[in-house]
């Protein structure tokens, strides 16, 4: 098995909050028209223990789900934990045993960041069919 692509969109350093949201929105608008996919597989957000950091995730999730909205295409939302535990067989596995999964399962010469681990684990999940 092989990734065709994978990376993590970004917005530019020191954007306002703004632009940042619509600078990802495009980004993510552009990946669409470019790889032209099946099935997106996006990850159910989870309860943090920091308000700040949940209403700027639930912010930013809204914004990339309109762009999903738009697009038409089928989304597949899966959580976190069924995740690793599909991936790693353990729903509470660290991100690090994520990553070593991910890179050894699809060749990579080295553990991706964190984020594209992450999204590279549920294609992965979604490819295995452990879906709900």
């Amino acid at each position: 098995m092989r990734a065709v692509e994978f990376g993590c969109l970004s917005p530019r350093r020191g954007s306002t909050h703004t632009l940042a949201l619509a600078s990802l929105s495009a980004q993510l608008e552009d990946l669409l028209g470019r790889l032209a996919p099946d099935v997106v597989v996006v990850e159910t957000p989870f309860a943090g223990r920091f308000p700040k950091a949940a209403l700027v995730l639930a912010e930013t999730r809204g914004a990339l789900l309109a762009v999903l909205g738009r697009w038409g295409g089928e989304v597949v939302e899966i959580e976190p934990a069924r995740v690793k535990a599909a991936v790693v067989g353990n729903g509470r596995a660290e991100k690090r045993q994520v990553a070593y999964v991910v890179r050894h399962t699809f060749g990579l010469e080295q553990e991706p960041p964190a984020d594209a681990a992450d999204a590279l684990a549920l294609a992965l999940c979604h490819i295995r069919g452990a879906l709900p």
